[in-house]
């Protein structure tokens, strides 16, 4: 019985090492916004986010965002995606501009094949070691 022990406690070490080895860390939750136009701005009470211009494929503008409050940010991100189609990678990331919350970047959407321009806008807010996500 004791030959039989050592290998037991040492096989089930190695299935809780590999479970929090190879485990991936869950993603933040979506928050859904609505927004109507998205030249007038869209936002919540955590940020506003506004194109300079409206948005179209292979044409790139400015996206601006507006931190409402005042926090110490790692990093933002936007991707865009349609719903039920592989776009590929379009992520940007934010640059800060100022010290009063702003955070700019130049992106392009590009063109779908089905013609297709209903687009979705992912904001990824990191601060203090958690993400926040905004489509």
């Amino acid at each position: 019985m004791k030959q039989f022990f050592l290998p037991l406690v040492l096989l089930i070490a190695l299935g809780f090492w590999a479970k929090f080895y190879f485990a991936k860390p869950g993603l933040a939750p979506i928050s859904v916004l609505t927004c109507v136009d998205i030249t007038q701005s869209c936002g919540n009470e955590v940020f506003t986010v506004q194109f300079d211009e409206a948005p179209q494929v292979m044409n790139p503008l400015h996206l601006n965002l507006h931190l409402n409050r005042a926090e110490a940010v790692k990093s933002i991100h936007v991707d865009f995606a349609m719903q039920d189609m592989e776009m590929g990678l379009n992520r940007y990331r934010l640059i800060q501009s100022n010290q009063s919350g702003d955070w700019q970047a130049e992106v392009t959407l590009p063109i779908c094949v089905q013609g297709r321009s209903d687009w979705n806008l992912l904001v990824e807010i990191e601060a203090r070691g958690k993400v926040q996500r905004f489509q």
